[in-house]
């Protein structure tokens, strides 16, 4: 963001926008000048080829038949991700079997199902093709292959390693080369489905990228984002795929659909290996302090098109807040060497926290060009306010809840660290550092934090300074978060329980599993309770991991056959009192199993027509379970934990996918994917406040310390927010 206090508007304007010009004329340059002459060649982009065990294979094949029989033979083909249906490893043997009758390298991108449901993540899509991105050149072409996928979830993010690599690399291009971006998920299309697509888009808008190939929609369809046209195939084994075709001035797309028998490509698009020389895009500054009590906002943007279209009356600009009614913005004719326009708005109709203002210019071609950019707005009275001068900033994205304790606020991180941060004022109180990411959230106990790690390792730390205490050598990655009992720290894993002595690390006992874990471990008297991937409820003794019982939960597909996987308690994390041990399968279906004996005492679904329950953790506090529901209402609900009887329901209209409720003494807090955070009103289950974080996708719960709530995301923040 880009954010100007300009009282002179008229002068300064100019002038900031003349040092914005003169920055950019490398950048721009880098399209304009042609590039060598080069070869031609074809490839062909495939998507979603979902490989099981036994399934989807004869799709593959069957390209793999037809590569050896085109003419030109395809120099390779590129599959942007779901190459596998859930990331095992017999899958990618599969994928490797159906390539083999072909010599065509096979590049692929990782999509959601290759890491949602891997019990290796990301690390068995690298074994399996030794790259989770990578770029390489042919023909004068830079092609990019690209890593949008989030562990464990179906959305998209791109992280800021990745980020970091991308711009690197582009960098080393020589002026006017043609780029091709290939990811599983789409950007430049509602709904959002890559929730930093914007740093994306400015990070490549300098540069020659002619085209963007994605998967993840099933479908046949096309678009532009910024002028760059996107592609989107169906699956493999729906029937489609395209061929593209490079000569020395156009890359030619065309697509192979089974609905044409004689399955002959059919071009959809032809697009000029350079991009025109009046290079176009948008460049935005606000004409205020950046200053969330302001009562209106000056937003100002102008279109690079040139001095030829500056004064052109067909080129126009909206904006709209946060995708609501677009409205018309006032050209500046004060800036007489492009296309600027200017507004203000109130900020008084908005409700607090983060919005985002969408500025589109149309330039006289009638080609949209767009810009996001976030604002805050608070009150500084009866409504909920950023707790710290700013909030912390991380190293990567946060997929784990945040926990308080002792005045201090322990978050893991993507990024490969544990951050202790001053609960009062966000300053970094302590950071350690480990190769590798993690996923599942932190325990404190007894001076000692303990957490685990894709790289095998779970962790001990010490809460007061971060020193390493010990690692132990778990065998596989580590998403799911321990826990602690009577000296135990017990970790699930892939197909193993594992107990460790809590203050030396050594090995205590495990016990066999039937698939990997990802949720937290919950324990009492003695007792560890588990949910895993293999439709199982664990409940293991913590003196020496007997199994106490399983309990076998979930449904089959179409009520036939044996308990499939998808519907597991795998996601959402059991919580025991009242004698019972409480946990939703994704299918819709909150359990209350008898401690004693797993056994279902009651059992509660969502009221028809509402979100259902399975990804949000259920919360237990004076007899009543909190839950959140999975679905775009953002329901709420509140269960009588004896029972099973529904006591309220509350519709927060801001989607849930993973996020559960965090309990206060009046309220139930939750969050979102956009990041809308909710304190429900526990007794009447109304609504008291809202507030909209930074903009970044939401996955986690939060933890609170009086009136002040903690809150991790994909944004590479941790926020503070106290409520009156």
């Amino acid at each position: 963001m880009f954010c100007v206090n300009i009282p002179n508007f008229g002068s300064l304007l100019l002038s900031v926008l003349a040092v914005l010009s003169s920055s950019l004329v490398t950048s721009v340059c880098k399209s304009q000048t042609p590039a060598p002459t080069p070869d031609s060649f074809r490839f062909i982009h495939i998507s979603d080829t979902h490989l099981t065990s036994h399934t989807n294979i004869e799709p593959l094949q069957k390209l793999a038949t037809e590569i050896q029989t085109m003419s030109p033979t395809p120099a390779f083909v590129v599959d942007t991700g779901d190459v596998t249906e859930a990331g095992r490893t017999e899958e990618y043997a599969r994928f490797r079997e159906g390539v083999s009758q072909t010599d065509v390298p096979f590049y692929c991108a990782p999509g959601n199902h290759d890491v949602r449901w891997s019990p290796t993540g990301k690390e068995g899509f690298a074994q399996a093709f030794k790259q989770l991105y990578q770029s390489f050149d042919r023909g004068g072409v830079h092609f990019v292959i690209l890593d949008s996928t989030m562990l464990l979830e179906h959305w998209g993010h791109i992280d800021t390693a990745e980020l970091k690599w991308l711009e690197t690399d582009l960098k080393k291009l020589k002026r006017g080369v043609p780029v091709l971006l290939f990811m599983h998920h789409w950007v430049g299309r509602a709904p959002k489905i890559v929730d930093n697509e914007e740093e994306l888009s400015r990070l490549i808008a300098p540069y020659n990228v002619r085209a963007i190939f994605v998967g993840h929609g099933h479908s046949d369809i096309q678009w532009k984002y910024n002028s760059i046209p996107c592609f989107m195939v169906r699956g493999l084994y729906q029937g489609s795929y395209s061929v593209v075709d490079v000569d020395s001035e156009k890359i030619h797309v065309k697509r192979i659909r089974k609905e044409n028998p004689t399955r002959t490509p059919i071009e959809i698009a032809a697009i000029p290996r350079i991009a025109p020389m009046d290079y176009r895009h948008v460049e935005f500054l606000w004409n205020d302090p950046n200053i969330p009590m302001l009562e209106r906002r000056r937003p100002l943007a102008e279109l690079r098109i040139g001095k030829a279209g500056a004064h052109d009356d067909r080129v126009k600009a909206q904006y709209c807040i946060d995708n609501g009614t677009a409205l018309p913005m006032d050209r500046d004719d004060r800036d007489h060497d492009s296309v600027s326009f200017r507004t203000e708005f109130l900020t008084k109709p908005l409700s607090p926290g983060y919005h985002e203002l969408k500025i589109t210019l149309t330039d006289f071609d009638g080609e949209p060009y767009t810009r996001v950019e976030p604002f805050c707005v608070e009150r500084l009275k009866d409504t909920p306010l950023n707790a710290w001068d700013n909030a912390f900033k991380t190293g990567g994205p946060t997929q784990s809840s945040p926990i308080a304790k002792d005045g201090l606020v322990f978050v893991t991180c993507l990024d490969g660290r544990l951050y202790a941060i001053d609960a009062k004022s966000g300053k970094q109180k302590f950071a350690t550092t480990a190769v590798g990411s993690f996923v599942g959230s932190p325990i404190v106990n007894e001076g000692s934090v303990f957490a685990g790690n894709t790289n095998h390792y779970l962790y001990c730390y010490d809460a007061r300074t971060g020193k390493e205490k010990w690692k132990y050598d778990c065998g596989t990655s580590i998403f799911s978060t321990p826990a602690i009992q009577d000296g135990i720290v017990c970790v699930g894993v892939d197909k193993k329980i594992i107990g460790l002595d809590a203050k030396l690390g050594t090995y205590i006992w495990s016990q066999d599993a039937g698939s990997f874990f990802q949720s937290r471990a919950t324990a009492s008297q003695g007792v560890f309770y588990l949910g895993g991937w293999d439709n199982t409820v664990y409940a293991i003794a913590a003196s020496d991991g007997a199994i106490r019982w399983k309990s076998r939960i979930g449904r089959s597909h179409s009520g036939k056959g044996a308990l499939s996987f998808y519907y597991s308690p795998a996601i959402a994390s059991p919580i025991v009192g009242e004698g019972l041990i409480y946990i939703c399968t994704n299918d819709g279906t909150l359990h209350a199993l008898k401690a004693a004996n797993g056994e279902d005492e009651w059992t509660a679904r969502a009221p028809a027509g509402r979100d259902s329950l399975g990804y949000s953790s259920p919360t237990l506090a004076d007899g009543v379970i909190y839950v959140g529901g999975l679905g775009k209402n953002g329901d709420c609900y509140a269960f009588n934990a004896s029972n099973g009887s529904l006591i309220w329901q509350c519709q927060t209209s801001s989607e849930n996918y993973d996020c559960g409720p965090t309990i206060t003494d009046n309220h139930s807090i939750i969050g979102s994917v956009e990041g809308m955070v909710t304190w429900i009103n526990r007794k009447t289950g109304k609504i008291d406040f809202q507030y909209h974080l930074e903009p970044g996708f939401m996955f986690t719960n939060s933890a609170s310390l009086g009136k002040t709530t903690y809150f991790t995301g994909m944004n590479n923040r941790v926020q503070a927010i106290t409520i009156p």
